[in-house]
């Protein structure tokens, strides 16, 4: 499969052209996104969606078989009641068999590329996309409403089981209620968000804008209870866990903060961007890292909470994605390198490694 040169330097500046005003939604880096079901490891990279064994690294299938146009993936897929559901560059959602990598249906009402996952709240599947609407689509493709913001929708959504919150290129953060797409509240971030929001275990809503700072949002009202400058960039969404906020920047910087108030616990130069972000296992932050000079290859890391670096390990490549894990197993996406999968073990040790046929 041909390799895709784009560098974090060059998205950072289309990026930057869209905030200054731009029109149009640019198309952020096809690094290898992934989504973990039972027995597969399923991978958005390039020109497919991949199914991996998650005990070997075994290609069990893809789609397309063959490449097709300008049909790119970019987003991690999610499974939702026995569907694969991925969205591609070009304008189509598809659901797919999980086992067989079958397309079961395909929605073509969205105008824009499929950039952020979507999540499933009961039998809606709610997928954002950059023509600045957010689909509720039901089991069988079919759309039953759609919100529209005022800028591309790049960010998966997250619920609380009563509200979905969705946040925008915009700079605006909405609360909808899932059944109609009415909004709720609304509430100015002072930035664009790219991928970061998540909901803490506290049940607050934690969002990282590109104005380098991350918020920290009452889920009832939109209220901003604190924000805290970072040193750089996060692009992709913090963990919470028990008071304590992680998270990774493009200067590659990994941080703790403290959830009460947003102030820094610790800081670590994990030694390149670390815009994928951090996985959090009784082990530890395991979180990849990139070059933006590209001049060396990025690292898998495992960080303690507490700040240290317990190992790192090179893979071969560039780790701009969040990792998932699997498992015993912490997997990491490669960008521009021999492979577009490594496996590693919570020592660092290499597993398996995923390189597709070509």
């Amino acid at each position: 499969m041909q390799k895709r040169k784009i560098t974090l330097i060059g998205i950072i500046a289309v990026l930057a052209g869209l905030l200054a005003g731009c029109t149009g939604t640019p198309t952020p880096a096809g690094w290898p996104c992934s989504y973990v079901g039972d027995k597969a490891i399923f991978t958005a990279s390039g020109a497919h969606i991949y199914a991996v064994n998650a005990e070997n690294g075994a290609e069990l299938w893809r789609f397309p078989v063959e490449p097709e146009g300008a049909k790119i993936f970019g987003a991690a897929p999610i499974l939702v009641g026995g569907q694969l559901i991925a969205g591609d560059y070009d304008f189509q959602l598809h659901s797919l068999n999980p086992d067989s990598g079958g397309e079961i249906w395909v929605n073509k009402d969205a105008t824009g590329r499929w950039i952020g996952s979507p999540i499933a709240i009961g039998d809606l599947i709610l997928a954002p996309n950059a023509d600045h609407n957010l689909y509720a689509i039901n089991p069988n493709g079919v759309v039953q409403w759609k919100f529209t913001a005022k800028n591309g929708l790049w960010n998966q959504p997250v619920t609380d089981g009563k509200s979905v919150f969705v946040s925008s290129m915009d700079k605006n953060l909405y609360a909808l209620n899932p059944k109609t797409g009415k909004v709720l509240w609304s509430v100015e971030l002072g930035g664009s968000v790219m991928f970061s929001q998540t909901m803490g275990d506290d049940g607050i809503l934690y969002i990282a804008t590109i104005n380098k700072e991350i918020l920290a949002i009452s889920p009832d009202s939109g209220k901003i209870s604190w924000k805290a400058k970072t040193p750089g960039t996060v692009w992709e969404p913090v963990v919470v866990k028990e008071g304590t906020l992680y998270a990774g920047d493009q200067t590659g910087k990994i941080f703790a903060l403290s959830t009460k108030d947003g102030s820094k616990i610790w800081e670590l130069d994990a030694g390149g961007s670390a815009i994928g972000g951090p996985v959090l296992t009784e082990k530890g932050l395991f979180v990849g890292t990139g070059y933006v000079n590209g001049e060396k290859p990025g690292e898998a890391t495992l960080v303690s909470t507490t700040g240290q670096k317990v190992w790192t390990k090179e893979v071969g490549g560039k780790l701009y994605s969040r990792p998932v894990v699997s498992g015993k197993l912490v997997v990491f996406g490669v960008f521009e390198g021999d492979n577009t999968l490594a496996a590693l073990d919570e020592n660092g040790n290499i597993i398996w490694n995923f390189n597709p046929s070509k």
